[in-house]
């Protein structure tokens, strides 16, 4: 998991198109201008898996808890 720590977080988020949406990622550094992908995605996992290949990690709930974060277990399980 060590990966993980040095790769910038990002957001996945959905944009309008032709009457449905598609998906882009991007990166708000703490100082600067926000990095955005310059590919729009049809799938959300297509889109993360774009973020990923950049060096961004994704704030997706499913991915492993953080340090010191319990992880969620599923309904039954």
């Amino acid at each position: 998991m060590a990966y993980k720590d040095c790769m910038k977080p990002c957001e996945i988020y959905h944009v309008p198109f032709k009457g449905s949406f598609l998906w882009k990622w991007r990166h708000t550094p703490p100082a600067g201008r926000v990095i955005e992908s310059k590919e729009s995605y049809r799938l959300y996992y297509e889109c993360v898996s774009a973020a990923l290949e950049h060096g961004y990690l994704p704030d997706i709930k499913c991915f492993i808890p953080k340090p010191g974060e319990r992880s969620r277990k599923q309904p039954g399980h």
